[in-house]
């Protein structure tokens, strides 16, 4: 199959013409480092980086030792993958869920605007006791623990300019907080966390900002007892 002679060295045969390094105990092996070192992951990588790593390490007292030896690296590697590949599904899991509770409370929200035209054709006890149900089975932790508060403020103030406030999941903090870029310049808006009303103006600088109210008086929070918040 193969031509007989010539000279080792060249070829197939390149490199057979050097000495091996002769390992402990006389067995003849690979200089450890010298094998080539592959960047596969999870236990295929785990494999393949041990198995290679085996042949290229010395014999350490017992077949035991010398695998436990050329096995660190490589397990070490799988390791780092495989807490790299389990937070990136922590992190996708946690945006999917994230996600899910925006697309819900944008739901509401919008079901809530579209009930506006019903309840203006009640009294406002009715209005009153139809909003409190609402809200108390709102998925809004802040709307829904303060269910009763919210609604008796929208009806005790069915003639303003009333905004309702939207609540939007904030990553940071976990929680529904109160995003103001819904309410227009001069309408009254009423955050139910908080216990207080707001009155969105715009600065001199031209900047709108929510001014906190006196959610009974409407009048600035600043003046209640004559010092400021």
């Amino acid at each position: 199959m193969f031509r007989i002679g010539g000279s080792a060295g060249t070829g197939i045969t390149s490199g057979l013409d050097q000495p091996q390094k002769m390992a402990n105990g006389g067995r003849i092996g690979y200089q450890q480092g010298t094998m080539p070192s592959f960047q596969a992951t999870g236990l295929p990588g785990f494999l393949t980086n041990f198995g290679l790593n085996l042949l290229a390490t010395p014999p350490q007292g017992n077949i035991f030792q010398t695998a436990a030896v050329a096995a660190r690296d490589p397990f070490n590697r799988l390791q780092a993958s495989q807490a790299a590949a389990a937070s990136t599904a922590e992190d996708r899991a946690f945006k999917e869920k994230l996600l899910e509770r925006q697309i819900e409370s944008d739901k509401e929200i919008a079901a809530m605007k579209q009930k506006d035209s019903f309840f203006a054709a009640q009294t406002p006890e009715e209005q009153f006791r139809e909003r409190a149900k609402i809200y108390s089975e709102s998925s809004i932790p802040v709307i829904r623990n303060n269910a009763t508060d919210l609604a008796n403020f929208e009806v005790e103030n069915r003639g303003e300019n009333y905004v309702q406030l939207n609540f939007e999941y904030d990553n940071k903090s976990r929680k529904f907080e109160p995003n103001f870029n819904s309410v227009p310049e001069g309408a009254l808006t009423y955050d139910p966390g908080k216990g207080v009303a707001y009155r969105m103006t715009r600065r001199d600088d031209g900047i709108l900002v929510p001014i906190p109210l006196n959610p009974f008086t409407l009048e600035p929070l600043e003046n209640i007892d004559g010092s400021e918040s």
